[in-house]
């Protein structure tokens, strides 16, 4: 097969994809291996532009990890399932107090499930293995090309707005939609979830977590 491994960036790439990309390097399974590691901005941008590339290279899959997602282990052995499309699960940080029901958790994996009667997503709760699901994160995946060969799939990581102007559905949301609306099918893959660094500051995660951040209270430390 002929593959394009991209690591979309702004010009900073983990330590952590490196060393996934030189392990891809050194096990190509035979396939013909391309990687790229464009910057272009802002995000769906660069997206679309790898898919430029990716349509006019010939490509057959198109593998991407964001430049702080890198997976834990190879996506080229997701390439064997021949699916349309497969999402490498990547936790989140959710802890804003305006959206956050009580007692939700403040992370959760970013493969959903739809829920018609709201017009909303949940977290996809069977996390073993190879599950079929209505929405995945673009922080990672493996992609089929016929998936981008269907005249409907045109800059389909355009995001979905409000009348107003704010964002109603994100670029994967919106990618899923579209995805499925043309009878494609997608798939999570926990064997193949990513890491996720992220800069936090440790106080909000003691008060998600265990709700004992109260700093009027806190002692000094001698």
């Amino acid at each position: 097969m002929k593959v394009l491994v991209s690591v979309p960036n702004t010009g900073w790439i983990h330590k952590h994809c490196s060393f996934v990309l030189l392990k891809l390097q050194k096990d190509t399974r035979g396939h013909d291996l391309t990687i790229i590691e464009p910057t272009h901005a802002p995000y769906v941008n660069n997206l679309h532009k790898i898919l430029i590339d990716f349509k006019s290279g010939a490509y057959d899959f198109w593998i991407s990890f964001d430049s702080d997602n890198p997976p834990k282990n190879n996506p080229l052995d997701l390439i064997e399932y021949n699916l349309d499309i497969v999402g490498l699960p990547t936790p989140v940080w959710h802890n804003d107090i305006k959206t956050r029901k009580s007692g939700e958790r403040p992370i959760y994996w970013n493969a959903y499930d739809y829920v018609p009667e709201k017009d909303a997503y949940k977290e996809h709760a069977n996390k073993k293995g190879l599950q079929k699901v209505d929405a995945t994160g673009t922080g990672g995946f493996v992609i089929h090309r016929r998936v981008f060969d269907n005249k409907d799939m045109i800059a389909p990581f355009l995001r979905q707005w409000n009348k107003d102007g704010t964002v109603n559905k994100g670029n994967d949301i919106s990618f899923c939609e579209r995805a499925r609306k043309n009878g494609f099918e997608i798939y999570a893959h926990y064997g193949y979830s990513c890491m996720h660094f992220v800069e936090l500051e440790l106080g909000e995660v003691i008060e998600a977590f265990m709700n004992q951040y109260e700093p009027e209270k806190l002692k000094s430390v001698k």
